[in-house]
C-alpha cells in the first residue's frame, strides 16, 4: 500500500476565453492554481486494489474540490475481472459553479492466453452521455489477430433519452506473412 501527499503550484494564461462548462466560461487572463492530492493506493497484491483521492485548491478565481476512486481492480475469478472507477470535481468560480461526474466500469474476460474479451461503460454528467465499448480478440495464429468492436454513445438529456448520438461496429483482421 502507498499513501501519497502532494503540493502544487501552477500557472495557466488564457490567451482566449475558455468554456469550460455549459454556461461556464473563463475569460482571458493569468491564473494561479495551488492544490494539495492526498491519496491511499491499495497494493496490487490484495483481492481489491486501486486508489483513493483527495483534491483541494484554487481553479482560475475559484476553488476545486476533487473525490476518487480509480485504477481499481477487482478479481472476480482467476479469468474475470472489473475495473470500477469514479471521478467527482466540484468547482466554484465566478461565473457559475458546477459539478463533474464520471462514473466507469471495465470489465474483462480471458477466455485463455490468446483470446478475451472486454467491456467498458461509462457515464459523463458534463456532456449527459453514456458511452460503452465492446471488444473481442483472438490471436488466432502467433502473431495474427481478430478484433471485433461495437462502440456507442448515448445522451441521456431531454426528450426521447437515451438518444443514440454514434455508433460503431468494427472487424480487424491482422496476418502475420513470414518469407
Amino acid at each position: 500500500d502507498q499513501f501519497t501527499a502532494q503540493v502544487s503550484n501552477e500557472y495557466e494564461l488564457l490567451v482566449r476565453p475558455f468554456a469550460i462548462s455549459r454556461g461556464v466560461t473563463i475569460p482571458v487572463g493569468g491564473y494561479d492554481f495551488n492544490d494539495l492530492s492526498v491519496s491511499y493506493l491499495l497494493g496490487q497484491q490484495r483481492r481489491v486494489s486501486g486508489q483513493f483521492s483527495v483534491q483541494q485548491g484554487t481553479f482560475y478565481d475559484g476553488t476545486l474540490t476533487a473525490f476518487g476512486y480509480s485504477g481499481a481492480r477487482v478479481s472476480v475469478t482467476t479469468r474475470l475481472s472489473v475495473e470500477p472507477s469514479v471521478s467527482i470535481n466540484r468547482v466554484q468560480l465566478d461565473e457559475g459553479d458546477f459539478t463533474n461526474t464520471v462514473l466507469r466500469a471495465r470489465s474483462d474476460y480471458g477466455f485463455s492466453p490468446l483470446m478475451f474479451a472486454s467491456a467498458l461503460v461509462q457515464y459523463s454528467s458534463s456532456d449527459h452521455t453514456v458511452s460503452s465499448n465492446l471488444r473481442f480478440r483472438w490471436e488466432y495464429s502467433p502473431g495474427s489477430e481478430l478484433f471485433v468492436v461495437y462502440t456507442d454513445e448515448h445522451d441521456t438529456l431531454g426528450a426521447g433519452a437515451p438518444a443514440l448520438r454514434n455508433r460503431a461496429f468494427v472487424v480487424k483482421v491482422n496476418r502475420l506473412l513470414r518469407f
